[in-house]
């Protein structure tokens, strides 16, 4: 099958659909299929890697390290409407919609198109609920998704969100994957330990670990809060905090403010292949997030075997079992009494981390390839019955 990803998310914006993306295209790709992606590049001008096509773009002004482009006689999309997809999957609703719409007017492939963000959290947050937006939700669900044969949601929660209130009737659930095998690596107790010293970090320190994009509606920030708590309890505790982001000076600033310097380190952005280094190196995933759908660093710590500790979400149905992998916090106070207690007790983490390991076989890449393909497959199957129908009319 010949299958066209477009997104607006991929190699040079790193992230949550980023990750999903690539586990996507690795599974399709050992399953035999031929996949490319459409994407947007990071400058003004266009090229080919390959299988992945990068349309030029510029900066966009509504959000920091998003992109956007009008270019839309590339002969690259040329070359895309030439090939002439079997599917085509849409991961994002902006630029690389529209290209892989253009492109469709061509071939004519049935469309699927996934929602991976709570637009109306992300825009209105404590707004999100009121009648107004619900319905703006709706009506921009409406708009978005009229093109797709098949709509579909990486969790429960994600399937509830007012803006697909009008795709019900054609939407499915799909838990995203990752590539596991970049992330079940470990060190040595040497290499551990020499890696966490060129961090600043002893061997007898705690090491809360977070891997994400550094942006305000991650809550990090809250972390940071409840930290001066947790080092009244456990004082060798740090907090290392992976990745780069709008809000980044912000949160450097808030532990200035708070006096704990010393106890967090901003790794910055590290280069996926070494990611799980640095997962390697903690003790303990933390997220306070209640942004996203399903998220995606929670699947990278489970497969490098990281007992967890999140705040309460519905996203974490199927990933998070408490007091099994970890534990779900609901206030400060929990916070600081359930980090103390994994941190102290070597035992409790080893168990916790043996279960994480085990849930992530759930996630693989090939287990989320095969489940988007029969996705397709239905797809392709329904089109061919819609135009049978309509030739005997």
């Amino acid at each position: 099958m010949k299958i066209l990803i477009a997104t607006d998310c991929y190699l040079f914006n790193l992230g949550g659909i980023a990750a999903s993306v690539l586990a996507l295209c690795s599974g399709l790709r050992h399953h035999g299929h031929e996949v490319k992606t459409l994407s947007l590049s990071n400058c003004n001008h266009s090229f080919r890697d390959r299988d992945d096509y990068y349309i030029k773009s510029a900066p966009a002004l509504y959000y920091p390290d998003m992109r956007i482009s009008f270019a839309m006689r590339e002969p690259l999309l040329k070359e895309l409407e030439e090939w002439q997809p079997d599917i085509i999957h849409i991961q994002t609703e902006g630029t690389a919609r529209r290209m892989a719409l253009k492109i469709n007017k061509h071939c004519r492939a049935p469309i699927v198109m996934t929602c991976h963000t709570d637009y109306g959290h992300f825009i209105f947050h404590k707004l999100k609920t009121t009648a107004p937006v619900k319905i703006l939700m709706r009506i921009a669900g409406k708009i978005l998704y009229s093109c797709a044969d098949i709509v579909t949601a990486p969790s429960q929660k994600a399937a509830a969100f007012p803006f697909l209130d009008t795709v019900r009737d054609r939407l499915v659930i799909i838990p995203n994957g990752t590539e596991i095998n970049k992330y079940q690596k470990h060190f040595t107790e040497e290499e551990r330990r020499k890696f966490r010293a060129s961090l600043g970090i002893d061997d007898h320190a705690g090491v809360l670990v977070m891997v994400t994009r550094l942006s305000k509606e991650k809550n990090i920030q809250e972390l940071i809060s409840f930290l001066p708590g947790l080092l009244k309890k456990v004082p060798n505790t740090k907090y290392l905090i992976v990745g780069d982001g709008p809000y980044a000076k912000r949160l450097v600033k808030l532990t200035e403010r708070l006096r704990i310097s010393d106890s967090v380190i901003f790794a910055g952005r590290i280069p996926s292949q070494h990611v799980w280094q640095y997962y390697d190196a903690g003790d303990l995933f933390v997220s306070a997030s209640t942004f996203e759908s399903l998220s995606m660093s929670c699947l990278e710590a489970l497969a490098n075997g990281l007992p967890m500790l999140c705040r309460a979400d519905d996203a974490l149905t199927g990933i998070l079992e408490h007091q099994k992998n970890g534990m779900i916090y609901h206030s400060e106070t929990e916070f600081v009494d359930f980090a103390a207690r994994i941190l102290c007790n070597q035992k409790l983490r080893a168990d916790m981390g043996q279960f994480s390991t085990l849930k992530s076989a759930d996630f693989t890449g090939d287990a989320f390839a095969a489940a988007m393909l029969s996705v397709y497959e239905n797809a392709i199957a329904e089109r061919k019955i819609r135009s049978n129908r309509e030739r005997l009319k």
